[in-house]
């Protein structure tokens, strides 16, 4: 009798283990009860909901349904099962998400499709869930059967199974619910909480369109830094002063990533107030949090022909104006977001703006890389450099030349630009 099973048994039910799923959420700023002890996980206070909601907003109703949704939170938690099951309802489709995914789907022989779901992550390895069909409430994952032990079919002793990491990763573009986590082992151990890796951005760091909330590039960035995401990218945002306040007492953030300022063009903007609103939000993010380090994009890259701006827009006086505001906070460090993400539409998703899962890897990797040695180019990370002074091919070998060791105190630090791609993710 598998899992699902299991649970529909009265008796069965009785001999599981069960632990309620709001005390392993990493990565929410909150979680409100619902009926029936299900729990809504939230990445947006409270006081920033209603900021959202306000007529400073440049789209109030888009952006109280998108903070609803569940981007970069996740269900992380420790067991020795070899099956665990999550309780979990879906929220419906936000109205404004379908505007961008139908872009896609235009050209999707198979039509209208979810662009997200659930997704697992098991002692590292990752496995797609999809979008759960309508009416479905439970989340079942096979834990063991992956290792080459497992192939034997041997069944441990109670007790002795090997202890499982177990991430589910809820979804970015859609809000859930959630209730128990169950399992057929006799633990489910809640995980230590990291500080926060947290991310102010817009639809491209929500997760538009990589189709798998673990494959986000703040996803990414997260993971290689071993922080907990707290990913507050929201579809059409801007900056919008007073939409921090109510968050700085729910998070413990050891790096901020600023991602802001593509939304402008697709609408008219007067540079002097667009600059006037970059200020006081770098201000306020630079008040919050004084000491943390933080990161600040110009907008990525697009393909200006494929998706015209405005022409009303100051699109192009942007990164000047955020460069101009960054320069006043010794904690902020400027990025070119044109060299983060390399200039070819193979890596959009929907062919004029945002990264598919290569181009989120890409951004993941050269943010890293940035991050580590401040010093480099964003395009130069995980590019290898030409050697110089190679010996030409000849009929003699050469002899190479023995390096000198290293004295104790030298940093052995990788040099990024000689690291492969999987390396530094």
């Amino acid at each position: 009798m598998g899992l699902r099973e299991k649970l529909t048994d009265e008796q069965a039910r009785s001999l599981l283990t069960s632990a309620p799923a709001a005390g392993l959420l990493h990565g929410a700023v909150s979680a409100v009860e619902q009926d029936f002890r299900w729990m809504r996980p939230l990445r947006f206070s409270d006081d920033q909901v209603r900021a959202l909601g306000s007529c400073q907003a440049w789209h109030p109703g888009l952006f109280r349904q998108m903070a609803r949704t569940t981007s970069g939170i996740c269900i992380e938690f420790e067991t020795d099962a070899s099956e665990v099951a999550l309780e979990v309802r879906v929220d419906a489709e936000p109205k404004g998400t379908r505007a961008v995914l139908e872009v896609i789907d235009r050209t999707n022989p198979q039509g209208e499709m979810p662009h997200d779901g659930l997704s697992i992550d098991i002692d590292g390895r990752h496995q797609w869930h999809g979008m759960p069909s309508e009416g479905e409430e439970l989340l079942v994952v096979k834990v063991d059967g992956n290792d080459p032990e497992d192939a034997l079919g041997l069944q441990p002793l109670p007790g002795m199974a090997r202890v499982r990491h177990v991430r589910v990763w809820l979804p970015a573009l859609r809000g859930c619910v959630v209730r128990d986590v169950w399992c057929d082992g006799t633990f489910v151990r809640a995980v230590a909480h990291r500080r926060h890796l947290l991310v102010l951005g817009d639809s491209i760091a929500q997760g538009f369109v990589s189709e798998d909330p673990a494959f986000s590039w703040p996803s990414l960035l997260a993971a290689k830094l071993g922080l907990d995401l707290v990913n507050q990218g929201l579809g059409g945002q801007v900056f919008q002063p007073g939409s921090l306040f109510g968050l700085a007492g729910s998070i413990d953030p050891a790096r901020i990533v600023i991602a802001l300022g593509e939304n402008y063009r697709y609408e008219t903007c007067v540079a002097r107030r667009v600059s006037m609103d970059i200020r006081a939000y770098l201000s306020e993010v630079s008040r919050l949090w004084p000491d943390v380090p933080t990161h600040v994009l110009t907008p990525l890259w697009h393909d200006e022909e494929a998706w015209p701006s405005h022409a009303m827009s100051c699109h192009e006086q942007v990164p000047e104006l955020i460069a101009t505001q960054v320069a006043a906070h010794e904690q902020m460090k400027l990025i070119d977001g044109l060299e983060l993400l390399d200039h070819d539409t193979a890596l959009l998703a929907d062919g004029y703006e945002h990264p598919n899962e290569r181009g989120c890897r890409q951004i993941a990797m050269r943010l890293n890389g940035v991050i580590r040695i401040p010093s480099l180019r964003p395009s130069s990370v995980g590019k290898r450099r030409k050697r110089k002074g190679k010996p030409k091919a000849s009929g003699k070998s050469v002899a190479r030349k023995t390096l000198p060791s290293l004295p104790k105190s030298s940093s052995t630090t990788p040099d990024l630009l000689q690291l492969p791609l999987d390396e530094l993710l």
